[in-house]
């Protein structure tokens, strides 16, 4: 077994370890991580993930396990708030949608999800898409700024 006391923690799928004042405390997170680690190696992500249920680990994060995209990050509410507004009768060019939510991501220092993760985010919250010569969200425009 590797020392883990002078080795940084490359969590690779796992969470960092969990910052703590108790060195004792912070030496058992990262022998937990390490064994962990291996079991993910051996038996799989379902074995990684049953080994840290039962661990004195935090509780994974059950968003972290899926793809990019599927769950919403907190400010793509804001991006529609910000960007969109409802006008019935429109269709709005989903690239004309990708380039305003890159160019709004941008100054805030945020990282965009790829074209088809925000597509998906747009499906969730009740947009509908109209294929013709390119994809268009329905009764959907951009707000003038």
């Amino acid at each position: 077994m590797t020392d883990t006391t002078t080795d940084p923690v490359d969590g690779g799928a796992l969470p960092a370890v969990p910052q703590t004042h108790d060195p004792d405390l912070e030496a058992i997170y990262r022998l937990w991580i390490d064994i962990i680690r291996e079991a993910r190696m051996l038996g799989g992500r379902d074995a990684a993930r049953r080994l840290w249920r039962s661990s004195p680990l935090p509780p994974l994060d059950a968003t972290k396990s899926k793809k990019k995209g599927d769950e919403p990050p907190d400010w793509v509410d804001s991006f529609l708030a910000d960007c969109t507004e409802p006008a019935p009768g429109a269709r709005l060019k989903v690239s004309a949608l990708w380039e305003t939510y890159v160019a709004w991501c941008k100054p805030r220092g945020l990282e965009p999800m790829r074209q088809n993760g925000l597509m998906r985010q747009m499906t969730a919250r009740g947009l509908r898409r109209q294929k013709t010569s390119c994809m268009y969200l329905v009764n959907l425009r951009l707000r003038v700024q």
